[in-house]
């Protein structure tokens, strides 16, 4: 069993986790936070024993075993990477950092150490996007030619000016959702994108309560399309124009049949059926109302559910493995490593890329992170 748990992070995404840790019997014994006040409010709130606003005294707790990351991704790979380095497991927040430096470092890292490290990417714990999965690895739609996902919901920025606001500290909705929507097509199809061709814009740049000498750069639309590795093509559209409503349907096409996640529920037009028809509906309740879920309106409802199911998990993972080496079975293997992260951060990048250059980008993964010297590469003399 886990001895216990160190959070980082202050934020919505911070109190859910640990009220979701909490719910299947895992001990949270330590909270990091970027000022003492904040962290005390947050570890009051939970009644965690430990609190603090230096990241070194989370992660050298006697009784942290694990570490769960919901910080502002510019932190995650310097938090992951020590974590790993002193023995202590990871699970963290999408995105890996902020650049495929960051996922680097965090891979390598990962490599290294022999220690669960693990995203948060939550979808794949979502019994419709697991039964997708089967239906496709059985051909039950043939040969998969399309992907369509399309993602609308409210603004992502709040009242107060912070990191979310700022593309270049992680802010926008390519990386908050495009990542789990990246993730997911991945996932499903067993296929990684080999060119994307993306645009990205912001069309608030300035609120009531945001204006004066601050503005919004992170982006708050976004669509792309991706060329996949067996043939198949995929497009994505995210939306945080809808105020007050979240949609995500999730439409897989292929040769013989289509399936469609809609929310969490799975629909089917399979062996010839001119109708669809509800394969899975999803039955999965979660209180709102109970201590550390005020904050679950800022993750939309299957991402939330998605993540309770990962770290009950991950839970189990160490229930059954006694020498904390078996996490190569069921179902904690289903979930996202931080090499999957790193290739969806090279994707985020390229559809930046993209967006910038208007024209379609390769993706391509470096097994290693490439030095800054150029007279330190081969043939740089």
């Amino acid at each position: 069993m886990l001895e216990g748990i160190g959070v980082f992070g202050t934020g919505s995404l911070a109190r859910i986790s640990i009220a979701a840790l909490k719910s299947v019997g895992l001990k949270v014994v330590a909270l990091w936070g970027p000022t003492q006040l904040k962290a005390k409010e947050i570890a009051s709130m939970f009644d965690i024993p430990f609190y603090t606003d230096k990241i070194d005294d989370v992660l050298l707790h006697k009784e942290v075993d694990l570490v769960c990351i919901t910080n502002p991704p510019h932190l995650h790979a310097q938090v992951a990477s020590k974590a790993l380095s002193i023995g202590k497991h990871v699970l963290c927040g999408n995105p890996a950092g902020l650049n495929e430096h960051d996922a680097l470092k965090m891979v390598e890292a990962a490599r290294y150490y022999p220690l669960l490290s693990l995203m948060s990417h939550g979808l794949r714990f979502v019994p419709a996007f697991m039964q997708m999965k089967k239906a496709i690895q059985k051909g039950e739609v043939g040969e998969v030619n399309l992907c369509d996902v399309r993602v609308a919901c409210g603004s992502l920025v709040k009242e107060k000016f912070n990191w979310m606001c700022d593309e270049n500290m992680g802010g926008g909705v390519l990386n908050t959702i495009g990542s789990h929507i990246i993730d997911i097509i991945t996932f499903l199809t067993s296929q990684k994108a080999v060119k994307v061709r993306g645009m990205m814009k912001t069309f608030v740049t300035q609120t009531e309560r945001i204006n004066g000498i601050r503005h919004i750069t992170s982006d708050d639309f976004c669509c792309f399309q991706m060329e996949l590795s067996d043939g198949a093509c995929a497009t994505v559209t995210l939306n945080t124009h809808v105020p007050g409503h979240f949609s995500q349907e999730v439409l897989i096409v292929g040769s013989k049949g289509r399936l469609r996640v809609e929310g969490a529920d799975l629909y089917g037009q399979l062996c010839g059926n001119k109708t669809e028809t509800l394969m899975i509906s999803d039955t999965q309740r979660i209180n709102h109302q109970s201590d550390g879920m005020a904050g679950s309106a800022d993750l939309p409802l299957p991402y939330l559910k998605g993540l309770f199911k990962l770290i009950d998990s991950v839970k189990e993972s160490f229930e059954r493995s006694q020498e904390r080496r078996d996490w190569n079975t069921e179902p904690v293997a289903m979930a996202a490593n931080f090499e999957d992260a790193l290739y969806v951060q090279y994707v985020i990048d390229a559809v930046r890329q993209s967006s910038r250059s208007g024209n379609w980008e390769k993706i391509i993964i470096k097994n290693k992170e490439a030095s800054e010297n150029p007279f330190l590469q081969p043939g740089g003399l």
